[in-house]
């Protein structure tokens, strides 16, 4: 219905202008010297009209024109990218696959058509790393470095990563020191530093990192714990050729809680032993920490050394053998005590219950020792043998249960 009056008032209203027109035509005169150019007015609007038409037409032609083109690049645009995408997807699964050398080349392809070129050269590095092409693999990490340097920390770990790998220890610290200077607490950047240290043999660095991990929550307190015992304990393995005065340091520098730990005493005592240091502090140092600690090795130690009042110390090991129950190391050490104060029997009976427990070439040693002592050559042998592997004979037997 609203058309149709529309319509209507459209037809009156050109009816009503073709009227007026036809009684009043006016005419419109352009003049411009020399030209003089006269229309009917109708006729000048007419061309106005079809002027502004054409000239929107044209207008509009040419927006659509240029939106057109705009489209176009973008779909090429696009489609490059999904090109290189594509590229860097299939080097990405191909680097997971471990084919290295398709890995580097996909990889590189996609670089030239790729918005951010990072991963495409960081997984080139690693390409590289795996087939022993250093030189190239450093190229890449340098190349990564110039195209994205807001991106160091992670390039930083990639290379670090590499470094630890080809054992190049030194490089690899310098690398992570440089990047906990950028991000003190970052987990990984620990991770790796442990490990450098670690294979480094670099105790005093990986000593004063473990504050550092227990806060990043790399390790809880008893792993701490663990940790400073077993560094303690490899400072001073590794302490071999230093003399009694650098060992005494070494040893003063350490914490309280360290040096009543029996695991770490008995290393120290181990190196005291090395370098010929006096008997005296070695018992008595061993005699504080068992005490308080069980440790086997420091009771083995105890039961070589060169004693002169051996009641005594026969007297402090049986103390040990209540306070501690029957272990091995005791009724070994009571029996080469007993062996040196000539008390036979009660050697031959400690031995033998080392023996009843099982192969023991230690317990079979000191005991064929004692019997050759005693002139019981053949019952010797038999003991011998047994402590070098050829298990319990029946001869071996006899011996045993005989009194």
């Amino acid at each position: 219905m609203r058309r149709l009056f529309l319509l209507l008032l459209f037809l009156v209203a050109s009816v009503w202008f073709g009227l007026t027109i036809m009684r009043h035509p006016g005419f419109l005169y352009v003049v411009y010297q020399p030209w003089m150019v006269q229309m009917p007015l109708w006729f000048a609007l007419i061309c106005l009209f079809i002027i502004f038409g054409l000239f929107y037409l044209v207008v509009t032609g040419i927006d659509k024109v240029v939106f057109l083109w705009f489209r176009m690049k973008n779909w090429l645009r696009f489609r490059r990218e999904h090109r290189s995408y594509s590229k860097t997807q299939h080097g990405l699964t191909t680097l997971i696959e471990g084919r290295w050398k398709g890995a580097e080349r996909l990889l590189l392809n996609g670089v030239n058509q790729s918005i951010d070129p990072l991963l495409n050269y960081l997984g080139a590095a690693k390409a590289a790393h795996e087939q022993n092409a250093f030189e190239r693999r450093d190229k890449y990490i340098q190349t990564a470095y110039h195209v994205a340097p807001q991106e160091e920390l992670a390039i930083g770990l990639v290379q670090a990563t590499m470094e630890l790998q080809q054992d190049r220890l030194e490089s690899a610290a310098a690398t992570l020191n440089h990047l906990l200077t950028l991000s003190p607490k970052h987990p990984q950047i620990l991770r790796l530093l442990e490990k450098v240290y670690v294979r480094s043999s670099n105790w005093e660095n990986l000593l004063a990192l473990l504050p550092d991990l227990r806060k990043a929550q790399l390790i809880t307190t008893e792993q701490s714990v663990q940790f400073e015992k077993n560094i303690y304990c490899e400072q001073l393995l590794a302490a071999t050729n230093k003399n009694n005065e650098a060992l005494h340091q070494l040893w003063n520098n350490m914490p309280r809680s360290a040096r009543k730990n029996p695991e770490v005493v008995c290393a120290y005592v181990k190196q005291l032993q090395h370098n010929g240091h006096a008997n005296h502090e070695i018992e008595e140092l061993i005699r504080k920490t068992l005490k308080s600690h069980w440790q086997p090795e420091l009771v083995t130690i105890y039961g070589t050394l060169p004693f002169t009042n051996l009641n005594r110390q026969l007297v402090i090991v049986g103390a040990w053998l209540k306070m501690y129950g029957p272990h091995l190391e005791t009724r070994l050490t009571l029996g080469r005590l007993c062996m040196r104060v000539q008390l036979w029997g009660k050697a031959k009976d400690y031995f033998k219950k080392c023996l009843e427990d099982g192969f023991n070439p230690a317990a079979s040693l000191e005991y064929g020792k004692l019997l050759e002592l005693l002139g019981e050559t053949d019952d010797a042998i038999a003991v011998y043998k047994a402590g070098l592997g050829d298990g319990m004979t029946e001869k071996t037997l006899v011996v045993l249960k005989r009194p």
